[in-house]
């Protein structure tokens, strides 16, 4: 929009600067009729040259933005006209500069400047001119025509590269306008591709361990006897009611279940009993240095550490015994996780998600996650985060 009435403006100007002469040449024509008469000489003439002029200039408007050798027949011609109603009327001294504006719209780049020079002689040759006025149109009137056409045009340049600069600055704002719609977008999809993978670590560090879990117990009841049958019972019981805790506040967004109200050493001792429980495997818990509130996702994380760690050492290490250490360091903190199981070759794919899962918790937490583990030497799992404090 801001170009097109750039375009509009530059084209009445245009416009304007074309019809001038024709206004100019229809008023002298009415001067020299009633100073010196009806010439039917001059009449034709100045008709002439208003056709010419719009010949050329008016129903022609594209030829002017570039030089051609009908600019120059065009100037020619309205300098030859002028000459003929200077000779036939002193009146038509009036359209004299016109001639000068009419080099600067006909004749491009330095051609202008030859055209006002050419323009200062019709005057002289229909007076018959003696040397001053010569030196007063070619040292005085020839120069300050030129000094004005000069201005026009760089004032018609600045316009045009003002509307050009606005046409370039409103294209900018619409790719920026594009592009942070993108932006959003790209965002917004971020955003979602990123709940996703929090809600499946959710599900497999909490629905599905206890799943797991539950379905171990029951699995055990047919082969023991009623009391023991029944502690399993009890033992799948729980794990239920933890899961179903856990899910729904995944749903709702809260913080663990066991974290609440609780420091995060209490939580791991609480993790390690309960799997203690499951399994009839001692996990004995340590906590070294001074503990710290901390952010609800440091605290998340290394307890789903915990968890993943004891599933793994119940499930696929047959360990006799799980150690767990809790570090509190100046601006770190440390989970490590040893058990003397089975272990396996460092680096293979297990094919599971946990550590996985386990690896993109840290690392949103700008930290690492570390496992040591030979055949038939045990497990290390060793978690390092930065300390960040809890919500205020």
């Amino acid at each position: 929009m801001e170009e097109q009435l750039g375009r509009e403006r530059e084209h009445r100007w245009n416009l304007a600067w074309a019809l001038a002469p024709l206004g100019l040449l229809i008023v002298v024509c009415g001067v020299s009729v009633a100073t010196d008469g009806p010439d039917p000489v001059a009449l034709a003439g100045a008709a002439v040259l208003g056709v010419w002029h719009w010949w050329f200039v008016l129903a022609h408007p594209h030829r002017w933005d570039r030089w051609s050798w009908v600019n120059g027949v065009y100037f020619a011609g309205v300098l030859a006209l002028t000459t003929l109603l200077l000779t036939r009327s002193d009146a038509f001294l009036l359209f004299s500069p016109a001639c000068f504006v009419l080099a600067f719209v006909a004749l491009p780049g330095w051609r202008a400047y030859l055209g006002v020079v050419a323009a200062t002689v019709p005057p002289l040759l229909a007076d018959g001119a003696d040397l001053r006025e010569v030196l007063t149109a070619f040292g005085v009137v020839a120069p300050l025509a030129a000094l004005f056409g000069t201005m026009v045009r760089a004032m018609e340049r600045e316009a045009i590269r003002r509307r050009e600069t606005n046409s370039e600055l409103v294209a900018m704002a619409a790719e920026n306008a594009r592009l942070q719609e993108l932006l959003l977008v790209r965002a917004r999809e971020a955003g979602v591709a990123e709940e996703r993978a929090r809600m499946a670590r959710e599900i497999h560090d909490t629905v599905a361990q206890g799943l797991t879990g539950i379905v171990t117990q029951l699995e055990a009841v047919g082969e023991l006897p009623a009391p023991d049958a029944r502690m399993r019972l009890d033992t799948a019981r729980t794990l239920a009611r933890t899961s179903l805790d856990e899910v729904r506040r995944s749903i709702d967004a809260l913080r663990p279940g066991p974290l609440q109200g609780a420091r995060l050493g209490d939580a791991v001792r609480q993790a390690a009993a309960g799997w203690t429980a499951q399994y009839g495997v001692p996990a004995q818990v340590t906590v070294t240095g001074t503990p710290v509130p901390l952010h609800s996702e440091v605290e998340v994380t290394l307890l789903r550490a915990a968890q993943e760690a004891l599933s793994n050492a119940g499930r696929h290490a047959h360990a006799r015994h799980v150690h767990l250490t809790l570090s509190y360091m100046e601006d770190v903190l440390v989970l490590d996780v040893r058990d003397d199981g089975t272990g396996f070759v460092a680096g293979a794919d297990t094919g599971g998600f946990g550590l996985t899962a386990l690896r993109q918790r840290a690392a949103a937490l700008n930290g690492s996650v570390d496992v040591e583990s030979a055949p038939g030497a045990g497990t290390v799992l060793s978690v390092t985060v930065p300390v960040i404090g809890a919500d205020r």
